[in-house]
């Protein structure tokens, strides 16, 4: 289902990369230093929720935008962030953006696709061969293309792909190395049908449940696992009750930057402007700091009694070969020619 890209191309892309942010970041300072573009910039307060602890690194993202586009409207345009679930869950903040009463928010793509379903795509198990790959599809023609069609069908537009990291499964009591040590054990899930395919062809019990209900959840013995990103698993303390954690690496939470695109057409083009380049600069801020502090939540959470598992290669081969009943699925779902641009993405 996967295989190893050339580190060649790896080095090309990011360079494609860099460059065209180094362009972006050009332009922020034209507006920066443009006291003319500042001070004839609208005097504005918008609304940002997202689901995540202030310490997260994607809540740090979403303060720095914050900041940065107070400081470069010189003080004009204020950011509200709200994290937590504080102006609700996941759903609610789609939701809120498609009525307008949320500007920006950051959503899972699995929760985003309960409203623009090719985006399960982000979510089909195993798809993605290493983070490189799952920026190409995000950053690239896939992505564009996804995100132009979900705007002209949902009215929602996106900015930007923050990122929580590969999946991992924590147990309380169950060290999890293959597929069969997953039976019968009840796991919290995202409330996406293909990630409780993904659960079920593992032979597990899954609940779907809201990420602001999870600790709660594992505290109380609701469920007695969950999967999530390294970075949430630290950043909720789901760490504290919970003893294991594999690193299976199952599936790429890509953060969907969000805004209302009502909003967004009454906008100047100087602010428009504004907002997609810093969305653009916090987005790969945000992400070269998740992968900063992943090997350091690691260490504390070994560190404070959790056991780490990392597979073999043999290992997770053989939950990759439980996704085909899956894969079978969701290829008709998805669209054949969809995942094969994504498997190809370079």
């Amino acid at each position: 289902m996967n295989a190893t890209m050339p580190e060649t191309r790896g080095r090309a892309r990011g360079i494609l990369r860099q460059a065209r942010h180094l362009v972006a970041a050009a332009a922020l300072s034209g507006i920066a230093m443009g006291g003319a573009l500042a001070a004839d910039m609208p005097e504005m307060t918008l609304k940002f929720g997202h689901p995540y602890n202030e310490t997260h690194p994607l809540a740090l993202g979403a303060q720095k935008f914050a900041d940065i586009v107070k400081e470069k409207s010189g003080g004009k345009i204020t950011v509200q962030v709200f994290p937590n679930s504080t102006i609700g869950s996941s759903r609610d903040l789609v939701e809120g953006i498609q009525i307008g009463v949320v500007d920006f928010a950051l959503v899972p793509t699995t929760n985003v696709a309960s409203f623009y379903s090719p985006l399960d795509i982000f979510y089909l198990p195993f798809l993605f061969r290493d983070k490189e790959h799952a920026y190409a599809v995000s950053d690239g023609p896939v992505g564009e293309k996804l995100y132009a069609d979900m705007l002209e069908k949902t009215g929602i537009r996106t900015l930007a792909m923050y990122e929580s990291g590969f999946r991992t499964i924590t147990t309380r009591e169950t060290k999890i190395e293959k597929p069969d040590d997953m039976k019968g054990i009840k796991f919290r899930v995202v409330n996406n049908p293909l990630n409780v395919a993904t659960f079920k062809a593992l032979g597990a019990n899954p609940t779907p449940m809201a990420l602001s209900e999870v600790f709660t959840g594992l505290q109380q013995g609701t469920v007695d696992g969950q999967d999530n990103p390294v970075g949430n698993v630290k950043a909720f303390g789901f760490d504290k009750v919970q003893d294991y954690i594999t690193l299976s690496h199952h599936q790429w939470a890509g953060i969907m930057f969000l805004a209302d695109d009502k909003m967004w057409k009454e906008l100047p083009d100087d602010v428009k402007t504004l907002f997609k380049q810093t969305a653009l600069e916090t987005q790969d801020w945000e992400r070269k700091e998740i992968n900063a502090v992943e090997e350091k939540y690691l260490d504390e959470m070994e560190k404070g009694g959790m056991t780490v598992t990392r597979l073999t290669p043999q290992q997770a081969k053989a939950f990759q070969d439980a996704m085909e009943a899956v894969w079978d699925e969701y290829r008709e779902k998805i669209g054949a020619d969809l995942i094969e641009s994504a498997v190809a993405a370079k």
